[in-house]
């Protein structure tokens, strides 16, 4: 069975390490389930920063009020185009993006110097012979690579080291443009209300074998997948999964 989108990606290995029967719905049989309104609200402040950002390169970066601007319209725009599970109601979870992108605007986005916005880049593994892609959320003008998270609560460094998804982006960066010395850094908006927004930077210092050990990994889900190995892995939080009632031999609720 060949990889259904033709290429790997870090959303694709996440998947796959999560559950490969969560997999199999999502990419092989392409059933999209309503959406998260925690991932929806991810998405449109990425769009929104993504306009600053993009303004910024320009030479004219939006204010606060106009970049508000921006997130309240896709948001609105989206609502009404996509079908979204709200564990949250709309209102609050709009409330909290717009502090999100307060917060971001404020004490993160001065510092900034945009290289690179939601740069997509793509390579071949000679190694295994599959493509590997990858959307960077953000380049600096000194190489550094920079993705944005919000959540309800805070990682732990653990959960910041242990995710590829900075070494593929490193990987990718290289071999488009060259190997150069750059910071990797995870910057993480969390809150559970827009009354307390948080912040954590983590910086991520890839291992000596870090790529070495990201092929193998991207080997061995490539390989399973490849050979149809789609099998569900139980756990207590299965029954938040949006396939819960399909993995159950049922229609979904």
């Amino acid at each position: 069975m060949p990889l259904p989108r033709g290429y790997i990606s870090h959303s694709q290995i996440r998947t796959y390490k999560e559950c490969p029967k969560k997999y199999y719905f999502a990419y092989i049989e392409g059933i999209q389930p309503p959406i998260n309104e925690k991932v929806f609200l991810g998405e449109m402040f990425h769009a929104a920063i993504e306009e600053y950002f993009g303004r910024k390169i320009s030479g004219s970066p939006p204010n606060e009020e106009e970049a508000a601007d921006v997130f309240s319209s896709a948001f609105d725009s989206a609502c009404l185009e996509r079908e979204i599970h709200w564990q949250t109601p709309r209102r609050e979870t709009r409330e909290r993006g717009l502090a999100f992108l307060q917060y971001f605007m404020r004490h993160i986005a001065p510092a900034i110097q945009p290289l690179m916005v939601e740069k997509e880049l793509s390579a071949e593994i000679p190694e295994i012979g599959v493509i590997l892609k990858g959307v960077i959320d953000l380049v600096e003008e000194d190489f550094s690579i920079t993705d944005f998270k919000t959540t309800t609560s805070r990682w732990s460094s653990s959960r910041a080291n242990n995710s590829p998804q900075m070494i593929i982006y490193k990987y990718l960066f290289d071999r488009s443009f060259g190997s150069v010395q750059a910071s990797l850094k995870y910057e993480v908006l969390y809150a559970k209300n827009a009354g307390h927004i948080r912040h954590q930077t983590f910086v991520i210092v890839p291992a000596a074998d870090a790529v070495e050990k990201l092929l193998q990994l991207i080997g061995h889900v490539v390989e399973n997948i490849n050979g149809g190995v789609f099998y569900a892995i139980a756990n207590p939080y299965c029954r938040y999964c949006e396939f819960h009632g399909l993995c159950r031999g049922k229609k979904p609720e």
